[in-house]
């Protein structure tokens, strides 16, 4: 049987304003219901996750910060890797780019994240300061908080690909780089974390905590830093709208995000416990 699924929100669960599209709403509320985990893997932080979960409508457990941050769904801190960004943000500084790095402030109180200050910031950071200035904090991260959950940079794709190959170059085997499009912007996003952390790594502390297999696991993305999810559980599915790499390794394709494609996915689940079910 499914036990759980777990969704990533943009371009898979969310649309526009932290919205989930009504008929998608009740499909996950009724497989809630019937005692399948409704899990949320992101890469966004928990503050603008917990916007798409009161948009569904009932509490759940949250992967958040691309699997560094385990949340229950009374918004306790169930899980948190932290790292020393130092190494990254004289990198960075060196390649003329603005490191900014998150942290769990629903839990320690302060800032979601901060901004590096030992760079000159370009019209994509300031943007994300300005939009999220009460909630974010520009400072030296050299001589800031140590630990954080997972850093990155906002900047053209050209220069984020240099800082993946740098960052590849001089700290062999130590970070992940994933690069994402920004949405209706002309910038992309670099997500910078310790190797072994992705929504995957997230979603085996929830197996641990909560008693349930890989196999007994549907995960759904749209984008590469989904790969890793979709492709260990043991029902893996990609958007309609997802990259194409995903979609090749994915078990099935369903429908787009903005189309109510979850709705292929909760069908499917129904379909495999009700087999399960009938054969037991």
């Amino acid at each position: 049987m499914i036990k759980m699924i777990a969704l990533d929100l943009d371009g898979t669960l969310a649309i526009e304003n932290h919205q989930i599209l009504p008929a998608t709403r009740d499909a996950l509320e009724d497989l809630h219901s019937n005692g399948v985990e409704v899990v949320i893997a992101t890469g966004r932080r928990y503050r603008t996750t917990r916007l798409v979960i009161q948009s569904l409508g009932f509490d759940v457990y949250a992967v958040c910060n691309g699997g560094a941050l385990v949340k229950g769904p009374e918004q306790s801190t169930l899980h948190a890797e932290n790292y020393d960004v130092t190494p990254l943000t004289e990198l960075a500084r060196e390649l003329d780019l603005t490191l900014f790095a998150q942290r769990d402030a629903h839990e320690l109180g302060g800032a979601d994240f901060i901004i590096d200050t030992g760079s000159n910031w370009n019209d994509a950071t300031h943007a994300h300061f300005n939009n999220n200035s009460e909630w974010a904090e520009k400072a030296d991260l050299l001589a800031s908080e140590p630990a954080y959950l997972v850093s990155g940079a906002f900047d053209r794709e050209s220069a984020l690909n240099e800082l993946a190959r740098e960052i590849a170059s001089r700290f062999p085997g130590i970070y992940n780089t994933i690069i994402l499009p920004l949405l209706d912007s002309g910038h992309f996003y670099c997500e910078i974390s310790p190797k072994h952390i992705d929504k995957w790594h997230g979603l085996t502390k929830l197996h641990e905590h909560l008693g349930i297999e890989a196999e007994q696991t549907c995960t759904v993305g749209d984008q590469l830093n989904d790969m890793a999810m979709v492709t260990a559980a043991g029902h893996g599915v990609a958007m309609g709208n997802g990259h194409e790499d995903l979609q090749k390794v994915a078990r099935f394709i369903c429908g787009d995000n903005k189309e109510d494609g979850i709705l292929d996915v909760v069908n499917y689940i129904h379909a495999i416990n009700k087999t399960h079910a009938q054969a037991s």
